[in-house]
């Protein structure tokens, strides 16, 4: 059988710096989807990258790019892997999809990030990281989303050990509020967060073990001229640490 790719969490900065938090015995990796075409929810941060071309596509309603897309447009490698993933579960029925994910789990994984890129991008496949971290009790997994209509209808069915943060700015945000969801706010300046009460994760400390909502600083490339793009200016002018790049 033919397994999911998964990205130790030295391949990754921001899961880097939360391997070393978290010590040796938990190693922690990433597994990732195309981003925007596996985000069914997203909305100001819909962004997609071409598979072939890596050509950067912006949604109608973007406040700010997707930095997982950014990344795909650099790199045809990311590209490749995160298609191959979706090209591997799209066909599959619940079942499917939890035999593939069990099948492709790395023997020494102790904390797993679903989805760097991506996203839930149908409720069977949802249930099927369910059926996942029910069946590894001994593990962590975690995983920010916009697919919020899943996590809803299957509250009950969500193990202990499967951390879930509602990423604000989608298309059922009113969920949120009304279930009183764990979630994540991008800001583009600190002052924005302390204004909202809210701390800044910058390592997925808050994601992975927080049981309160944060917020997320705005990093990456962003589109010219628009106000993400000016945000990361000021960043830059204040010295304010806000890249989670290998270099940042």
């Amino acid at each position: 059988m033919d397994k999911l790719k998964f990205q130790p969490g030295t391949g990754n900065a921001k899961l880097q710096v939360l391997a070393e938090r978290i010590g040796d015995l938990l190693k922690v990796y990433g597994m990732s989807l195309p981003a925007g075409h596996a985000c069914p929810g997203a909305k100001i941060c819909k962004t997609k990258a071409d598979r072939v071309t890596g050509k950067i596509t912006d949604g109608q309603f973007q406040k700010y790019r997707c930095f997982a897309a950014s990344d795909e447009a650099k790199s045809p490698q990311a590209r490749r892997a995160r298609w191959h993933n979706m090209d591997l579960l799209t066909p599959l029925d619940e079942a499917g999809m939890t035999e593939l994910i069990l099948v492709s789990l790395p023997k020494d994984l102790g904390v797993c990030r679903i989805h760097v890129s991506g996203d839930f991008f149908n409720e069977k496949y949802f249930r099927a990281w369910c059926n996942v971290a029910r069946l590894h009790p001994d593990k962590l997994f975690y995983a920010y989303t916009q697919s919020l209509r899943y996590w809803v209808d299957n509250a009950d069915d969500i193990p202990d050990n499967l951390r879930l943060t509602a990423s604000r700015g989608g298309w059922t945000d009113h969920l949120i509020d009304q279930y009183k969801l764990k979630n994540s706010t991008v800001v583009f300046h600190p002052e924005e967060a302390e204004t909202l009460d809210l701390e800044i994760d910058h390592d997925d400390s808050h994601a992975l073990l927080g049981t309160e909502s944060f917020a997320l600083l705005i990093h990456h490339t962003q589109p010219k001229e628009s106000r993400a793009a000016t945000a990361i200016k000021r960043l830059k002018s204040e010295g304010i640490k806000f890249s989670y790049s290998k270099k940042g």
